[in-house]
């Protein structure tokens, strides 16, 4: 087990004016699941890249943590959202422009998290799908042939939101492409959140 940065800001990080938020998912019912998610995630299998790497990755669990708690997703849908926002990268072998890193990512899936089952075609789907375009999700969510056709279409909107949050890294982030409003409302937090996860970055390099 390899601890991460998140961990670290989350136990001992100065938050300013996110105090109140972070405090606020502190007493969501699931946090344990996210300190435990941190803790287990497979550090080793993910991309290894500044773009795409560890702290992407990390970033995205927490706002993937933080649009669960708004949206009030039930223990099932939360360890799903987690599993996807943990691994939908691991396919990845440049940082460029690719449509097809999220069909190998998906291969990878059931060996990462253990998942079988119905469970499992809705986490490959979901993941499948975050490298495409809007237009093309219902064609590629379909070919799994998920049978909660519903539920899959909200897990990849799910992931896709927590994704492009992240975006923030690149300098292009559009709220207008956010699909759950707390996903909107968590933009100006993605800002600091790059900063402070920066900060504490160079914080650890230098000591």
């Amino acid at each position: 087990m390899r601890e991460n940065r998140m961990l670290s800001l989350l136990e001992q990080g100065d938050w300013g004016e996110d105090t109140a938020l972070i405090q606020g998912l502190k007493t969501w019912r699931f946090y344990p699941l996210l300190l435990e998610t941190y803790r287990t995630m497979d550090e080793d299998a993910l991309y290894k890249s500044r773009v795409h790497g560890s702290g992407h990755i990390h970033r995205v669990l927490l706002f993937a943590a933080l649009i669960a708690w708004q949206e009030d997703l039930e223990e099932e849908d939360v360890r799903q959202y987690f599993h996807a926002a943990c691994y939908h990268d691991v396919g990845r072998t440049f940082d460029g422009f690719d449509l097809y890193h999220g069909a190998r990512s998906a291969l990878k899936l059931e060996e990462l998290t253990g998942t079988s089952g119905e469970l499992l075609v809705e986490l490959q789907a979901a993941v499948t799908a975050h490298a495409h375009p809007d237009a093309d999700m219902e064609t590629i969510l379909r070919s799994f042939q998920p049978e909660d056709y519903p539920r899959t279409v909200e897990l990849t909107c799910l992931l896709k939101d927590a994704d492009n949050l992240d975006r923030v890294r690149l300098k292009d982030l559009d709220a207008k492409f956010m699909r759950h409003q707390a996903a909107k409302d968590l933009v100006p937090f993605a800002w600091r959140l790059l900063d402070l996860d920066q900060a504490w970055k160079n914080r650890d390099s230098n000591q």
